[in-house]
Formats: structure tokens, sequence, C-alpha cells
């Protein structure tokens, strides 16, 4: 993949984010390595100047001391304090979470709802309106990304709007 792919929502605040070539570079890799089971990591990248527009720039691979299994995964915090003040030095934000559904479809599960809406509410993570990644799919035939955002309350699905999907990684 060489270009980023852009998923956007036309109701409330017009949200527009971007997707890195490498940050899902990083997320099909991870989830390779993880077969079977879920996976995921944390989103990092910057805020746009101009209404709610974000790029993800980064995916981190799974943390040490997650845990995981074929249709749950348990992210670890370790490393994750010293990694987002580094990337805060260099202007860069907690955009959110991802994580990989092994041959599922992208849509986020009632836990994954749950669990980013409790994210959206604990001052710890700095982010009043996380995102959620998701990779669905099998990775040697067909995946497809998700991305939903969750503000104030409610999650909502963006839709892909820019992107070939003929160029994945």
């Amino acid at each position: 993949m060489r270009e980023p792919i852009e998923f956007r929502e036309g109701g409330i605040g017009d949200a527009s984010i971007w997707v890195s070539p490498a940050a899902i570079a990083s997320i099909v890799e991870a989830s390779r390595a993880a077969g079977r089971s879920e996976t995921g990591g944390i989103l990092i990248g910057r805020y746009g100047p101009e209404g709610w527009v974000a790029d993800i720039v980064e995916a981190t691979p799974k943390p040490k001391g997650s845990r995981s299994g074929w249709f749950w995964f348990q992210r670890s915090s370790t490393g994750l304090t010293s990694l987002l003040e580094d990337r805060w030095n260099k202007g860069l934000h907690y955009l959110g979470e991802w994580h990989f559904h092994p041959g599922g479809s992208p849509t986020p599960s009632s836990s994954d709802v749950r669990a980013m809406l409790q994210v959206a509410d604990d001052e710890a993570y700095r982010c009043v309106a996380p995102l959620l990644v998701i990779l669905g799919g099998r990775l040697d035939v067909d995946w497809s990304l998700s991305v939903t955002l969750f503000r104030a309350g409610h999650a909502i699905a963006l839709k892909q709007c820019r992107g070939n999907d003929d160029d994945k990684v």
C-alpha cells in the first residue's frame, strides 16, 4: 500500500480520519504474526488544524504482557507510558486502539464498543474522542479495515472514501 486511506463521516462534525500506509502495514504485519489469535495495539498520530481531522501515523504492535485468544484480546500497558511521552515530545498523540478479528468482520463487537466508551471517559487517556481501527478477514485472501469514532457517548462508524483496495500490503 502506497497511499493513505481516508475514512469519513458526514453527519456529526464531518470527521475525516487518514490512516497512513505505515500504520496499515504495521497492523497487517502484527496480525500475520498473531496467526489465528486476536492481537492489537495503540494508534498514534496528530490532529488537523480544522474541524475533526486526524492522521493515524503509527500503529504499535501488542505490548509485552498482552493476552489473547481466538475471540478476545486484552492489551497490556507495559512500555506505553515512555513511548507516548516520546511521541508527545514529537507533537504526536494517543488517538485510540486497533485490533485484529482473524477471519471475521471488522465490525466492533459490543465489548469493543463498551471498552472504547470507557477509554473516552477515562481522563488518563487524554482522548475524549478515541478511534478504533479493526482489521478483519483472512490476511492471505481478503481483508478490510473499519474505523469507528467514539464521541459524546456514541460509536460512529466511518466510511472508507479514499485508498486503493487493490494495493494492499
